[in-house]
């Protein structure tokens, strides 16, 4: 039976995980970012005795003060985040839950886009 023969509901063992272009397009993106955030850090914010703001609010001003390492907390829990939207967007796609595990991984590169912001405002307040 041709390919183009067969039944739309037919199943088959379809594309593995990583040898999909969307789950492999939004784990670069999301890769890209991550990458990115770290850099920016490493970049800007150095081993210093005077406090960093990390963060800023518009009503009040500076909210939180910190030393420099405390910076570095909110990368990595984008990087457990992340490794955590991977696992769980690998056990829904091999479950045959494909929109589930690109909405993980979509909602992923959000999580890494807020994360890339949230640095960024970090480093430019600081420098």
């Amino acid at each position: 039976m041709n390919t183009c023969e067969e039944a739309v509901s037919t199943p088959d063992g379809g594309v593995r995980f990583w040898k999909n272009s969307i789950v492999r397009t939004l784990v670069a993106f999301a890769s890209v970012l991550m990458l990115a955030g770290f850099a920016v850090l490493l970049f800007f914010v150095r081993s210093t005795w005077t406090l960093l703001v990390l963060h800023y609010n518009v009503y009040f001003g500076v909210d939180i003060l910190g030393a420099w390492w405390q910076a570095y907390i909110l990368p990595v829990f984008s990087l457990f985040f992340f490794g955590g939207h991977l696992l769980l967007s690998w056990y829904f796609y091999q479950r045959r839950e494909r929109i589930a595990a690109y909405l993980l991984l979509l909602a992923a590169v959000l999580l890494e886009f807020g994360t890339f912001v949230a640095i960024s405002s970090i480093a430019f307040i600081n420098y």
